[in-house]
């Protein structure tokens, strides 16, 4: 017999969050991973929950070993913060990992094991390169497409193009709604005094460093003022079973497969879908635009694109106003139906990763606390958009107020398919040397100081045994030009001639290996680290 689930009521009693940039002594003050963590302390400052009363630590940090050599990293940082003895746990999700430590804490709390828990999400990313970061970050990616040169930029510029060709756009007009998109998000970065990027960028200094080469074209058809900066921060939430003035209502995580070539589609993002729609559920909202006008939307939008697929995916607005509906101030702005983004999302007030899906929910209790708001939507995305969480918070008078509809959604979007074992390259090719598919989607890397194409990822639908199946591949950037000539479902041939693969007789490379420090890149200075020839 199954037993329903009821969760205890769960509360926010304190947040804290510090300023997003770089604590590298340049950009802010110098501070190690640990010493970050230290400053968490904050969040105990008027807090109704004392340190004492702490009985968990729960850590959202993505990759902190690689990225700051921090290894047991919970039970650190609960020493570090005087709450040894209490349990300690890390949680990584990638990306969304601050947002899971948060859903994971609430659970704790709701669960009745625990009264009084602490979650923090931090991040350091300046402690690595930014070539070390891009390598780290890719270790999300599936093995054999990171390889195939797929890095999370990629993956961007792929769900753009995505964007893109759903709404007719041409490269020119692409790069004018790009240029809205970033002029909106700077906007409102320029007035967080959190935000790492405290800067305006109106669309003529968006087009006048196209002229000057500072905004590049970096993947296609991305470029570099359409993506977030690499940042550091922390943020940390007390969560509690004594009734505060904020409620948590809703909580809902849900995953995709872990290959992008698989995925049915790149316009919609279904694990946020169904995240949203089990968090609605659990809050008792069957449409989310009942909370119209009394709602703060603070999503995850680290690419030039993402930011109109989430509002679509979250039920904010409806899929004719995909194109505009973020550039409505009547909709999304301040004193709109639904704003969205007040504080520069993470484009403007930055990514630090595992640490953003934390500082969302302290800045949504923030806005409801201080701004008016009576509920805030958090929205994180992990990996490559494949572990998503959606959190809602709620005044708690309003909570109680209102009519509660439970329910469990339905009619959720179908997966893609991860291919079988079998289904591989090799196996394609030692059926038959030649294999005729269809194109689907590509993109392109170029090097910033030539505009020279670098790497091409392309991507080819092939029958196998009766069904069909998409490969990745990856095409040295000399053969751009014939790449981008393909049109969808345009007949795309696949061979081997004796231990090369080709793509319309174009080579097939990978660009990168994994070692047991990470991905290296196969050319440069990689090539010379992997080889120890420099």
């Amino acid at each position: 017999m199954s037993t329903q689930f009821r969760p205890r009521p769960v509360y926010v009693a304190a947040s804290w969050m510090a300023p997003v940039g770089r604590y590298n002594g340049k950009d802010k003050e110098n501070l190690s991973f640990l010493e970050m963590a230290e400053r968490c302390e904050a969040v105990f400052g008027g807090s109704p929950v004392r340190r004492r009363d702490i009985e968990a630590v729960v850590v959202g940090s993505q990759n902190p070993s690689a990225f700051s050599g921090v290894d047991n990293t919970a039970a650190k940082i609960a020493g570090i913060l005087g709450i040894s003895g209490a349990r300690s746990v890390l949680v990584d999700t990638a990306s969304s990992s601050g947002a899971s430590a948060f859903e994971s804490a609430y659970l704790e709390v709701a669960s009745g094991r625990f009264d009084h828990v602490l979650a923090i999400g931090i991040q350091k990313m300046s402690d690595a390169s930014t070539t070390e970061s891009t390598r780290i970050i890719a270790g999300v990616i599936d093995r054999e497409e990171s390889e195939f040169g797929l890095t999370m930029p990629a993956c961007g510029a792929l769900v753009a193009r995505a964007l893109k060709e759903r709404l007719g756009l041409s490269d020119e007009e692409w790069t004018a709604y790009s240029a809205l998109l970033t002029q909106r998000s700077q906007r409102f970065a320029a007035q967080n005094p959190d935000a790492h990027l405290r800067v305006t960028i109106e669309v003529e200094d968006y087009y006048r460093q196209i002229t000057s080469n500072k905004n590049y074209l970096y993947w296609y058809p991305l470029r570099y003022h359409d993506y977030c900066p690499m940042s550091d921060g922390m943020a940390a939430v007390i969560l509690s079973a004594k009734p505060q003035e904020v409620q948590v209502s809703g909580v809902g995580s849900a995953t995709d497969i872990p290959t992008i070539a698989d995925r049915n589609y790149f316009h919609s993002f279904p694990a946020t879908v169904i995240a949203a729609g089990y968090a609605y559920g659990m809050a008792g909202i069957k449409d989310i635009r009942a909370l119209e006008g009394k709602l703060h939307v603070n999503m995850h939008d680290p690419f030039n694109g993402f930011g109109p697929i989430n509002l679509v995916d979250l039920g904010i607005v409806s899929r004719n106003r995909l194109m505009d509906a973020l550039l409505d101030d009547n909709l999304t702005g301040p004193a709109g139906a639904f704003p969205t983004n007040l504080t520069g999302g993470l484009k403007g007030r930055g990514h630090p990763l595992g640490a953003t899906g934390m500082i969302q929910i302290v800045e949504n209790h923030r806005l409801i606390q201080e701004q008016g708001f009576s509920a805030g939507l958090s929205h994180s995305i992990g990996g490559p958009i494949n572990n998503n969480v959606v959190t809602l918070l709620e005044r708690s008078d309003q909570y109680h107020a209102r009519r509660h509809e439970p329910y469990k959604p339905w009619g959720l979007p179908s997966l893609g398919k991860l291919k079988p074992k079998n289904v591989t390259l090799d196996t394609l090719l030692t059926a038959t040397p030649l294999v005729e598919g269809s194109f689907v989607t590509s993109t392109a890397r170029f090097d910033y100081k030539t505009g020279k194409p670098e790497v091409v990822i392309l991507i080819v639908a092939c029958r196998f045994e009766g069904s069909k199946y998409r490969f990745l591949f990856g095409i040295d950037g000399e053969h751009y030009d014939q790449v981008a000539s393909i049109e969808h479902g345009a007949p795309v041939s696949v061979e081997r001639q004796d231990d090369r693969v080709l793509v319309n007789r174009m080579p097939v490379r990978k660009f990168y290996t994994r070692t047991i420090n990470g991905l290296v890149e196969l050319a440069g200075s990689g090539w010379k680290k992997l080889t120890g020839r420099g």
